[in-house]
């Protein structure tokens, strides 16, 4: 167990508050406004009225009884009602990937697994021996709690609900291998000895498992059942264990391992492919219910999956960071010179329904080069609302309405918090969003421009609230779970508006870390796309996964959105007829540079044309607004007038 400063650390905490119904109330009324009909917006808000003037006021009693009672209230409800009694694939729909930035020069496979594990084992021996120092942010302890789960535990499929096993270190000071279909045990040497020598021992196990290991037959590998359904994954683990000891045993080795790490047999070559491969790849090398896996591919790339149900991604990025470090700095230094197998009946389900979900499923990303942090916040606005509200109309501009949007808000600065959601939609980006497609001739450019600025400011306003324990969901959640059985269900917790409200079509979360390379997950709704971004000083990425709702599209609206409203924010003072003379000037630049392309012959481009051209196109540089450029020339498949018609609205 993690050293027990942790728990002091927990107890000086404040309790996770039980916001005030009132507020609660307000606040989702603000929320909901924008994303339904005045109809049925009015008719949920009738139920709320209802349920605050009889119900709430027993419900919320219960909660403040509960909060006394317990280090957190939430807590343990919500491990249950997201995690636990959750019978979805928590390979698709749980478990979140990084993808880490490459090595400045290749490191053989091997080497690069075997430093990692002796990088994460010299992690767990520092939370065993306390000497791993507590996050803290702008000085302030943030909660430890989660690291007890961090190594050594596996989730285990239930009948009904699952649970999660920490296993002693006795029992768990040992690495699960997986190459080709096929589960080794590897067990390191002391670390109290020679580092180098440590890794080089590591290394020289794993090289043996690589050139030695056949490939298992898909239909014979285990790992697959564990991106099943959890019902499924449950009768086929029952099966497993009922048919020998031998398969118990063999289990027991792997889920009690203190992590997983996965040679992979495939090399992924673009940034699409890297994050396809660290989200799921074919199934055979991974155990999705361990607390996390070390992925390293052929080519030496790697990358980290990890199980939600205890930990969030934020805790996992430390022990992340310790992971790169090592690696840049070990694994490129000079180096002194079998598993049971089991089958199931259920193996070939779990294929079928992985292959099936992995087709069912479209991933796409974006990165986005032009602009990051630095320039947004030149802006003067905050980059990650500034994001949000890209988000907003990338969504907005293919489906013509605003979604109920998820971001995650940490709550760690209380004993044993994890998260909130933060609400991306309010009235203004709704009617921000409606000035800019709608409409767009209808408002100025200086009045959109105060539109995204109001809603970039309700939506930072509305995280923070939610990272002081004020938010709506978790709190509404709770006094739905207040309820005592066979109580009468309250009609508001039935009504459309309150449960499409919390429907998250957009399911959105940020790390930002120059170690990764990639970040993402699955939707959490089957109509709706996950969207994990970063953003870095002069860059933005994104990892969109949809159900082949069109996450590639939906990318190629989020670099519109990006330069719009970097567009907007810029130019907001100046006049239409400014407007349209750059738009005219940079259109007919790009038509000079169309006629030269389409030229196929030397012989009908005369050099002092040809150099005119180019000089055209060397005073793109030179215009009064760079902002324009950069909007027009990423999106030269466009007509031109066509992409900034909302910058210039009727005169007239």
């Amino acid at each position: 167990m993690p050293s027990s400063n942790f728990a002091d650390i927990a107890a000086s905490l404040p309790r996770l508050p039980v916001p005030d119904l009132a507020d609660t109330a307000s606040r989702f009324a603000a929320v909901a406004k924008p994303l339904f009909s005045t109809q049925e917006y009015e008719a949920c808000m009738a139920k709320f009225a209802h349920f605050m003037a009889n119900e709430a006021p027993v419900l919320q009693a219960r909660l403040h009884e509960r909060s006394t009672q317990h280090v957190n209230w939430l807590e343990d409800w919500w491990n249950e009602y997201a995690y636990f009694e959750n019978r979805a694939s928590v390979c698709f729909n749980v478990n979140y990937f990084f993808g880490f930035r490459p090595t400045l020069q290749p490191v053989p496979q091997s080497r690069l697994a075997a430093t990692l594990i002796d990088s994460a084992l010299r992690v767990r021996q520092e939370l065993e021996s306390g000497a791993f120092a507590p996050d803290q942010i702008r000085g302030k302890h943030m909660c430890m709690h989660q690291y007890q789960y961090q190594f050594a535990t596996c989730r285990h499929p239930g009948e009904t609900r699952d649970h999660t096993e920490v296993y002693s270190l006795e029992e768990s000071s040992h690495v699960a291998i997986a190459h080709k279909g096929r589960f080794f045990v590897l067990r390191p040497p002391a670390l109290g000895q020679d580092r180098y020598a440590a890794i080089a021992q590591i290394e020289a196990q794993l090289q043996r498992i690589i050139d030695t290991t056949a490939e298992l037959e898909r239909a014979k590998s285990i790992g697959i059942l564990t991106a099943a359904l959890r019902d499924d994954w449950y009768a086929a683990r029952e099966c497993l264990l009922q048919v020998s000891p031998e398969n118990a045993a063999s289990l027991r080795l792997i889920e009690s391992s203190a992590f997983l790490v996965s040679l992979e047999s495939s090399s992924p070559a673009t940034h699409q492919q890297f994050s396809l491969e660290c989200h799921c790849s074919n199934g055979i090398n991974r155990y999705f219910d361990k607390n996390f896996q070390i992925l390293v591919f052929a080519n030496g790339r790697y990358g980290f999956n990890g199980e939600h149900s205890l930990t969030d991604a934020t805790t996992d990025m430390r022990l992340c960071n310790t992971l790169v470090h090592d690696v840049e700095s070990l694994a490129v230094a000079n180096f002194p010179a079998a598993a049971a197998e089991s089958e199931a009946e259920e193996i070939n389900k779990a294929i079928s329904y992985f292959d099936a979900t992995v087709s069912a499923h479209e991933l796409s990303t974006l990165t986005f080069d032009s602009f990051g942090k630095e320039q947004i916040k030149k802006m003067k606005v905050s980059p990650d609302a500034f994001v949000q509200m890209a988000m907003q109309l990338a969504y907005y501009r293919k489906f013509r309405q605003v979604p109920p949007t998820y971001e995650s808000a940490s709550t760690k600065a209380y004993a044993r918090g994890r998260t909130e959601t933060s609400r991306s939609v309010s009235d203004s980006s709704a009617e921000w969003c409606s000035s800019m497609v709608d409409h767009p001739e209808a408002t100025s450019l200086h009045a959109k421009s105060e539109l995204l600025r109001a809603a970039i400011v309700k939506q930072s306003q509305y995280t923070a609230m939610c990272s002081k324990g004020q938010g709506i969901d978790r709190h509404l959640l709770g006094l739905q779970l207040s309820l005592l059985p066979g109580e009468p269900v309250p009609e508001l917790f039935t009504d459309p508006v309150f449960t499409g409200s919390r429907h998250w079509k957009l399911s959105t979360s940020q790390i930002s870390d120059p170690i990764l390379d990639a970040y993402g997950w699955g939707e959490v709704v089957d109509d709706g796309f996950g969207v994990a971004y970063r953003i870095d000083s002069n860059s933005l990425s994104f990892n969109v996964v949809s159900q082949h709702l069109g996450s590639q599209r939906l990318c190629q609206y989020l670099n519109d959105a990006l330069m719009d409203m970097r567009f907007l924010l810029v130019n907001a003072h100046k006049e239409p007829h400014q407007i349209k003379a750059e738009v005219d000037a940079v259109a007919n630049v790009l038509r000079s540079i169309k006629l030269a392309s389409s030229r196929t012959s030397p012989i009908h481009t005369p050099a002092h044309a040809v150099a005119h051209e180019l000089h055209a196109a060397d005073e793109l540089g030179r215009l009064s607004s760079n902002e324009v450029i950069c909007a027009l020339e990423t999106r030269l498949s466009r007509f031109v007038k066509e992409s900034l018609s909302w910058a210039m609205p009727s005169t007239s």
